[in-house]
């Protein structure tokens, strides 16, 4: 596969998961200030979590009159379209590089986010009269869709394995950076919005009922199997299509005698075992120290793949000697 082409869906996988994941965050902010505490400091944490760099944090605060609430953190992380891990800059990218696509993704796929697309202006202006709710249910709606469609209708090859990986990393590191926003002095209620926001609620429940604390809710978030959104679930799933795209797993998905494992496939694969095997109250007690092991770890996974599947040899520029 060109080198190209598996770029652009793997960037693609990660602008959808990242629209899904801001938005869903989002949307619980929003849902706990309006119903239950008013806190001045939520719109500071939440750019926080989402990456902002502390200097950038202070600039902003200088330019506003008082603390930035949860309002102009919206703005910021859901409408603006120059922002890449905004709502609807994540969006335009993750078509933009579709765009170039066509070849490799099925109809269906690009004619649902080129609608997605095209629709999203108007959402955003009813957003903006009515609220922003509707707008991160409709973004979630069209996000499964697309991402249900890449599961039926795609070609599970290569290209649908570098779009997966793309989602995968994504979804660890949104996962990551969503508790490392949570305080220790966190109670039920704010353990329960990390778990409706990661769509992790019902998986919960089912799981241990409505006693919710902070060991349970890493149980289920970071270490579950058997649910697709949890973080040891997102790593075997990166960590197998790693393989797969190095061909350490043959057309059957029998192991090769000798498989080839990548730089990249390691790196996902240790810090997957480092989770599978640490008890959940271990990493509760300790749960600044996890969030930044899986983003480094994450970070790190992704430069790997870069530099190994997307790098492109340099121009050559040939100099043809003339005649004197």
């Amino acid at each position: 596969m060109l080198s190209r082409i598996a770029e652009a869906l793997y960037w693609m996988g990660r602008y959808l998961e990242r629209a899904d994941d801001t938005a869903r965050l989002l949307d619980v902010y929003v849902h706990r200030m309006v119903v239950q505490v008013n806190d001045e400091r939520v719109g500071a944490s939440l750019l926080a979590a989402m990456g902002l760099d502390p200097s950038e944090l202070a600039r902003i605060d200088d330019e506003s009159d008082g603390p930035i609430d949860l309002w102009q953190a919206t703005e910021m992380l859901a409408y603006d379209a120059d922002n890449p891990s905004s709502v609807v800059g994540s969006l335009r990218l993750a078509r933009e590089n579709a765009r170039g696509l066509r070849e490799i993704l099925a109809t269906e796929v690009w004619e649902a986010l080129n609608r997605t697309y095209h629709e999203l202006d108007n959402h955003v202006r009813a957003a903006r009269t009515l609220g922003p709710h509707l707008l991160f249910q409709w973004v979630r709606d069209r996000v499964a869709l697309v991402g249900g469609l890449t599961d039926t209708v795609l070609l599970h090859d290569d290209g649908w394995r570098f779009l997966t990986i793309g989602r995968c990393l994504e979804r660890v590191d949104m996962t990551a950076r969503l508790l490392g926003a949570v305080p220790p002095s966190a109670d039920a209620s704010r353990w329960s919005g990390v778990l409706v926001s990661c769509g992790a609620n019902d998986a919960f429940l089912r799981t241990y009922g409505g006693d919710i604390d902070q060991a349970k809710a890493l149980s289920i978030l970071l270490l579950d199997p058997d649910f697709p959104r949890s973080v040891n679930y997102a790593l075997a799933q990166a960590e197998q299509c790693l393989e797969q795209v190095e061909g350490a797993t043959g057309p059957s998905g029998r192991r090769q005698a000798q498989p080839q494992i990548s730089a990249a496939a390691r790196e996902v694969g240790r810090i997957r075992s480092e989770l599978t095997y640490t008890d959940p109250a271990v990493l509760a007690a300790d749960l600044h120290d996890t969030v930044v092991r899986l983003q480094a770890a994450c970070a790190y996974a992704s430069e790997l793949v870069t530099q190994r599947y997307f790098q492109r040899a340099s121009f050559i520029e040939w100099n043809v000697d003339r005649p004197a």
